[in-house]
């Protein structure tokens, strides 16, 4: 089963239908009204809680599509007791072994390459970044130094917005066009 939030208060599970059959569902059930539906529901909320720190639920609803002949695809949007949207955790912002990842989309290419022009002649080093293609839309990722990710996160901010997917939708569905060092290539070329 894997779980990413896709937004502030969607949750995304991707579960595999021999994960269903493992965790009891018969062919038959998986169609119909069980009693394992609930308990995976209350598995899955909790796994989202503990991931994502949310203590308090209130009304969740559930989208159950099937993309794949291979898997169920779970959109949970979750409200908080007094109805409200639950409160964001910081997409497109997290920490991964000391530094810190921003992760941008931009609406059109154009805007990877004035950013890029922005940051040339920096002094401040930026780390590796890549870029990705997903949904007509252009992604960046960087590992930005703890010290000078608040700075990379302004100049970001002009150009694009904090993308909607975590990194792993974005490593499993969008399409990688440049590795780590996709800011000074598009320097020296464009």
């Amino acid at each position: 089963m894997k779980l990413e939030r896709i937004s502030a208060n969607k949750i995304k599970y991707s579960i595999t239908f021999e994960e269903l059959t493992n965790k009891g569902f018969l062919q038959d059930e998986i169609l119909k009204e069980s009693f394992l539906w609930d308990v995976l529901f209350d598995e899955m909320l909790d796994e989202a809680g503990r991931i994502f720190e949310l203590n308090h639920f209130g009304a969740v609803s559930v989208e159950i599509f099937s993309l794949t002949s291979k898997e169920l695809v779970l959109i949970l949007t979750i409200e908080d007791e007094e109805g409200e949207q639950i409160p964001s955790i910081t997409a497109g912002k997290y920490s991964h072994n000391g530094d810190h990842i921003l992760l941008f989309q931009f609406d059109d290419f154009e805007h990877v390459i004035l950013l890029s022009k922005r940051l040339t002649g920096s002094s401040v080093p930026l780390g590796n970044n890549s870029l990705y293609v997903l949904k007509n839309k252009y992604f960046v990722k960087a590992n930005a130094d703890p010290q000078y990710y608040e700075h990379f996160d302004s100049i970001f901010s002009e150009y694009g917005d904090i993308s909607i997917f975590s990194d792993a939708y974005l490593g499993d569905y969008g399409e990688l066009i440049i590795e780590n060092e996709a800011i000074h290539l598009l320097q020296q070329y464009f």
